[in-house]
C-alpha cells in the first residue's frame, strides 16, 4: 500500500495538470486489465509527454511517465515515428521496482482505408536502468485503430509487459488482447 501511495504521489502532478497539457486520453480493457493513458497530441516542434496507469487484477500495477519527440518519416504524412523514454514504476504483488525504458513508436495510416491506422510501440529498460527488485522491463504493444468520429477512435490491440526479477524469475504483467477508445480534445 505504501508503494502504491508513493507511485500515485509521483504521477499525480502529471494527471492533475493533464487538463492543461493533455489533449488525448486512451482507455482500454481486457478481462484482467484496465489501462488509461493521457498525453499531449504529438507535435513535431515540441517535446511531447504521456502518463499512464495499468492495473492487472492478479499481477499488480504499472505506472509510467514518458517524454518523446515525433515527426513524419521521410516527409510522409501516412508514416510517423517517435523516440523517447518512459519512467516505469512497478507495484506488483511480489516484486516492486522502477526503471527507465528507452524506445519508440511507429504509426501508419493505411492509404486504402482512410480512417484506419496501425500503431506499434516498444520500450526497454535493461539491467543498468532497472532498480529495486526489477532486473529488466519490456513494454510492447500493437494496435489497429479506426477513427469513428472526428475526435474519437476505437481500437483493438495486443500488449505485452514483461519483467525480469532479481531472483531470476520472469513474469508477465500483461500479455494479451485489449479493446479501447481514444479521445482527442
Amino acid at each position: 500500500m505504501k508503494n502504491r501511495l508513493f507511485a500515485i504521489a509521483i504521477m499525480s502532478p502529471v494527471f492533475m495538470s493533464s487538463h492543461s497539457f493533455a489533449n488525448q486520453v486512451a482507455v482500454d480493457i481486457s478481462d484482467e486489465t484496465a489501462h488509461i493513458e493521457v498525453s499531449t497530441e504529438p507535435s513535431r516542434k515540441d517535446l511531447n509527454f504521456s502518463a499512464s496507469f495499468l492495473h492487472h487484477e492478479d499481477d499488480g500495477d504499472v505506472y509510467s511517465i514518458g517524454a518523446f519527440v515525433q515527426s513524419p518519416i521521410n516527409n510522409r504524412n501516412d508514416l510517423h515515428g517517435a523516440l523517447g523514454a518512459k519512467l516505469y514504476y512497478l507495484d506488483a504483488d511480489g516484486p516492486d521496482g522502477h526503471g527507465v525504458g528507452l524506445g519508440g513508436e511507429l504509426s501508419f495510416k493505411i492509404p486504402s482505408v482512410e480512417k484506419l491506422s496501425i500503431h506499434a510501440e516498444a520500450y526497454y529498460a535493461p539491467k543498468v536502468l532497472a532498480y529495486d527488485d526489477v532486473e529488466r522491463f519490456l513494454d510492447t504493444s500493437i494496435s489497429l485503430k479506426y477513427r469513428a468520429l472526428e475526435q474519437g477512435s476505437i481500437y483493438v490491440g495486443y500488449r505485452k509487459q514483461e519483467v525480469d526479477i532479481k531472483d531470476g524469475e520472469r513474469a508477465d504483467i500483461d500479455n494479451g488482447a485489449h479493446i479501447g477508445i481514444s479521445l482527442q480534445f
